[in-house]
């Protein structure tokens, strides 16, 4: 299997885990904080990175590199994105959180000059199309909420910046080292958030079986391995071919709400599923330059 396939895979493992943190992360804001559950996760990750990998490297001419990849990676993606669960639908957040594809490709054109064709475009547009009704699965109607909606295209912009950043600095960079100095500063900036909110953390509640393998899963599966996979698919694929993956995030979301919830699948979803793989596949042409 050569190495294009490889990356394909790892971004479309990637897709799969994160469209089911969804309802992970759902369950345990009923018991913590966005910021409090971002930073479990990182810590998480970083402790599991660092017994693989137990390398220390610091250098001051290139720290800042790391801190501005936890900032739009980690800290402002996974703040905006659960914050704006609290404020509105889950089928809201996947539809405007999958504009990231659109995003990349806009910076990818205005910061590299990068050119992209027509059918690619379309795709994309018919991928959101299906993302769409994918998201409302025969619902009719419509309830915005402005503060949710800025709140999960904030999300899907930092995404897109830190994807663009990854495509400048993430060539000689070790994957691990990268992960895990990404998590260790996310970790970091998100102590002093935490100290302002002023939640009051009660860890009993991860005493709960379901709770525990929810966190564990987001920590270990969510941010420690789908970032290493994410990062090396970048490098492989470019940002526009593995971002092109997001569009199937709710589809897997909307599949697990099903199997673990029960949730009924309606022909509108089946439709919504149907132009989000076409578009994808048209989507998946040449987009970057060599």
């Amino acid at each position: 299997m050569n190495r294009t396939r490889l990356a394909e895979l790892g971004a479309a493992f990637c897709v799969l885990v994160w469209g089911i943190t969804f309802i992970f992360s759902m369950n345990l804001m009923n018991y913590y904080t966005p910021t409090q559950l971002m930073s479990m996760r990182f810590l998480i990750a970083c402790a599991i990175l660092w017994i693989i990998h137990p390398k220390w490297q610091f250098d001051i001419r290139t720290e800042w590199v790391f801190i501005l990849m936890a900032v739009f990676g980690n800290v402002i993606y996974f703040l905006t994105e659960n914050m704006a669960l609290t404020y509105t639908y889950t089928s809201e957040v996947c539809i405007l959180t999958s504009t990231t594809s659109m995003m990349s490709l806009a910076l990818m054109h205005f910061v590299f000059k990068d050119k992209v064709g027509r059918i690619q475009v379309f795709g994309f547009v018919v991928a959101l199309v299906g993302v769409i009704l994918v998201a409302f699965n025969g619902a009719v109607v419509l309830n915005l909420n402005p503060v949710g909606d800025v709140l999960a295209l904030t999300s899907a912009l930092s995404w897109a910046t830190y994807c663009v950043l990854l495509r400048v600095f993430n060539k000689d960079i070790d994957g691990v080292i990268l992960t895990r100095k990404m998590m260790f500063y996310g970790f970091l900036m998100a102590i002093p958030l935490i100290l302002i909110e002023g939640h009051e953390f009660d860890p009993t509640y991860l005493l709960e079986p379901y709770n525990m393998f929810g966190l564990l899963f987001l920590g270990v599966l969510g941010s420690c391995v789908c970032f290493m996979l994410w990062n090396h698919s970048v490098k492989a694929l470019g940002v526009i071919k593995t971002n092109i993956f997001i569009y199937a995030m709710p589809m897997v979301t909307l599949i697990a709400g099903h199997i673990a919830f029960g949730e009924i699948i309606t022909v509108m979803a089946v439709i919504g599923m149907v132009l989000v793989i076409s578009g994808m596949l048209m989507a998946n042409g040449r987009s970057e330059r060599p």
